[in-house]
Parts: C-alpha cells; structure tokens; sequence
C-alpha cells in the first residue's frame, strides 16, 4: 500500500522535524514545513494526505493556512496543533473545518491515532471519488460517517443482495438506491422507486403485486403491479416501514421464494427482481413483522444525519447553489466567513433536502456578490452571544483567554459595522492602524 504523504508545519524548526522523524519510524512520508506559504507551494504543485499544522505562527497562522489548504483542496484532512489553546480558537478550527485540534505538549499516542484517522478518511475519500461513474449523480462530501456508508453501498452493488438503508427524511436515501442500482449488474433494467407511505392501504397490494379482473370494486381490467414492472431490476421501496400486514405478508414470500400472486388470483408468477428498502425509523420498535425484517437488512446502510456532518455543509451547499445559479443564468456569490459557520452551526432537521432548497433560495434571493448573514432564513441566523464573561475553573492561560476576549468582541464589532472597518474601530475606541492590526493578527475580514 502506498505510504500516507504528511505534512507538517511549525515555524519552530525543532519541532517541526522532531514530529517529522516521529511519523516517518511509523511508516508515514512525511515532510517538515517552516512557514504556511513554503506548505501550500508545496500542496500546489503535489497533493498531500494529511496536514499538521501549529496554530500560531509568523506571517499567515494555522487558521488561515487551514482555509487555503482546503480552499485548493477540499478533502484534506487537517490538524491543528497549539500550545496555546483556547475555547474560541478550538470553535474556530471546528468551524473551519479541521479535523483535529491537539494541545500541546503533544503526546505521541494520540497524534499517531489522529493522524491514522485522517489517513483513513483520505483513502476512503479518494476511493469514492475515483468510482464516481459518468452521468451518474455525485454524493458530496467527506465525512468518515458518509464515506463509510458510501463504501458499503458501492459493495453490496457487486451482489444481488435487499440493502435497507436508514436515515432521517432528506439525507439521501433514494440517491443512495439509484446509486446501488447503477453500480449492479442490473443498471440497464429498470429501477422502479415507490413511496409506500404515499399509496393508500386499500390499493398498496394492488400497486405492489397487480391485480385480476374483479378483484375488487373498480378492478375492469388485469393489471401488471410495481414489481413486475421492475422485472429483471430493482425495485426500491421507500419508507418500507408503511407497508400494511398484508403486503408485508406477500413481500416477504416474494423474497423467499421468488414468486408473487396477483391480488384475487390463484396463479403465481416467477419474478426476478432486486429490492432495495428505506426507512427513516426503527423496524424493530413494533409494528413490523420481524422475519421480513431480517430478509430486507442483510446489508444495511446507515446514512448520517447533516447535523452530525457539519463540515460538509460547505462542499454541498457549494454544489446546489452552483448547479441553481446555473439555472437561474447568473454568477455565483461566495460566502462571508460569518455565513459559513452560522450554517456550521444550524441543526439541519431537513437535512440535504433542506440544504437543497436554501440553493434554490439563494440563487434567486441572494443579489450581492457574496451570501450574508442577512440573506439567510432567520431560523439559521445565530442568536447574538451574551457579554457575559465567566473565568475558567483552575490554572488556565490567561494571554490566551483574553485574546479569545479581544477576538470575540472584534469579531462582534465587525459584523454590527456590517463589515465597515471604520465604523467598527470607533466602536470599539481603536485607532484605524491599531484595530488593522488586530484584524490581521486574527485573521478576521480575509
């Protein structure tokens, strides 16, 4: 296997190479950096796997050269290291999308674990990516959750096997079956979607399994049901949990035996066809046969939540805004840092169903260059911070703490100014210079 290609930046040259020698006896290529602009000459010109970085450093910090690394390379996984760690600065590097953030002195042990991860995450990432398929729709992001998911999707597409993927509503579900299918030996049958909590009990047998002539009031005519319609290719039933006992009944000797009956018919019928099955609840919790449980997960596939995936919300809200703005014919705006982490932050209850629709807002409300916080819906907009400062429990760093103050209450100023400089300074009683200086020294407007 090749090597996992690491890099490592610290303006203090000792540490840098002793961390440098460190993950080269595991195996690792690793190679020292002195500056964040001798890194991403580097990132420029090859790709890495992995990014340690200190936090605070001459000329461009460990924040900043987070943003530029990602910036050209998305899924890169990056770690933070400071021997001067604070609440603010550790929420920051979250936001802005690091993977880790380790205080130092640093322990060998959990560096190692660290970088192992972030490795791992890598490869996974890069795997996925390199079995994207022309044509086919792209599920984007990089979380470990999501990828492992993905993985595990791409296998079961090698067989015949029922998949039962579970997730909340709008995370993906039926991207996920179209993508199984796609990937099988059946891609060029038909793939037949139906949504089982769409159909009425009175006709969902019918729908599923076909009907004879006079079956019932209203059945003229023979009719061919959603499974045969699928014949020899997938049939995906979406919110499986809906399925009355009845048709749980005849799902589960199709799946047996291979053979449906139409309702109000004495003949079977020899049918090939895979199924797919989604829920966004748990079969087990009652109401659902158990036996037809097992038959449907032998292969499950667990999709995240957005919630739990905040530093994909970027990545995708990049992608639909970009595909909705091409829609719409205009250009699309970027994103003001404030913007991004609100969105870091927001729960997501609808998921990427709901993050597809904000593109769809965006690219018709938004009329600046770049997407504010105003531009939001208001459910997303955080809620101001209270002035309320408590002081740490027991030893803590004191020039730490208080630059995470002075950051917090520049950050604060900026963005009532609506990011006038001069505006924001006299509110704080700075001079211009000095308050410049403050502002680069935090990386706050870039």
């Amino acid at each position: 296997m090749k090597r996992a290609r690491v890099l490592v930046v610290d303006d203090h040259r000792a540490s840098a190479e002793l961390l440098t020698d460190a993950l080269r006896d595991e195996g690792y290529d690793a190679l020292p950096f002195f500056s964040a602009a001798e890194c991403l000459a580097e990132l420029r010109s090859r790709p890495a796997d992995t990014l340690l970085s200190d936090l605070r450093m001459d000329g461009m910090d460990g924040i900043g050269l987070l943003r530029e690394a990602r910036a050209l390379d998305p899924d890169l996984p990056v770690i933070l290291m400071t021997a001067h760690a604070t609440l603010e600065r550790a929420i920051e590097a979250t936001r802005g999308g690091a993977f880790a953030f380790l205080t130092k002195p640093l322990k060998s042990d959990e560096v190692l674990v660290q970088v192992r991860n972030a490795a791992q995450q890598r490869r996974l990432s890069q795997a996925v990516r390199a079995a994207r398929r022309p044509g086919e729709a792209e599920i984007v992001g990089s979380s470990v959750a999501l990828l492992q998911a993905l993985t595990i999707a791409d296998r079961a597409a090698q067989s015949d096997v029922t998949v039962l993927i579970t997730g909340e509503s709008g995370t993906g579900k039926e991207m996920f079956a179209r993508r199984i299918h796609a990937r099988g030996a059946r891609s060029s049958r038909p793939f037949v979607a139906v949504n089982c909590g769409a159909i009425p009990d009175s006709l969902l047998e019918s729908e599923l399994f076909g009907h004879v002539r006079g079956a019932f009031t209203g059945a003229s005519a023979e009719r061919a049901g959603l499974l045969e319609a699928a014949s020899g290719g997938t049939l995906f039933l979406d919110e499986v949990g809906e399925l009355s006992g009845g048709a749980q009944t005849r799902l589960l000797r199709f799946l047996q035996e291979g053979t449906i009956r139409r309702v109000g018919d004495v003949r079977d019928r020899q049918l090939d066809v895979r199924v797919l099955a989604a829920t966004h609840r748990d079969l087990r919790a009652g109401g659902f046969r158990e036996d037809l449980y097992y038959r449907l997960n032998v292969v499950p596939v667990a999709l995240p939540p957005l919630r739990l995936r905040p530093d994909d919300v970027p990545a995708l809200l990049g992608t639909a805004l970009r595909r909705a703005c091409d829609r719409q014919g205009r250009t699309v705006p970027g994103f003001t840092g404030e913007t991004l982490a609100a969105l870091r932050r927001y729960s997501w209850p609808g998921n990427v169903r709901e993050l597809f629709n904000l593109a769809e807002r965006l690219a018709v409300l938004c009329v600046g260059d770049a997407i504010e916080l105003s531009d939001l819906p208001s459910e997303m907009q955080p809620i101001e911070d209270q002035d309320v400062v408590a002081l740490p429990d027991g030893d803590f760093d004191l020039t730490g703490f208080l630059e995470g103050i002075e950051e917090r209450a520049l950050r604060r100023a900026m963005h009532r100014a609506g990011g006038v400089k001069a505006h924001a300074a006299a509110a704080l009683g700075l001079e211009r210079n000095a308050f410049r200086y403050k502002l680069n020294k935090y990386g706050i407007g870039d």
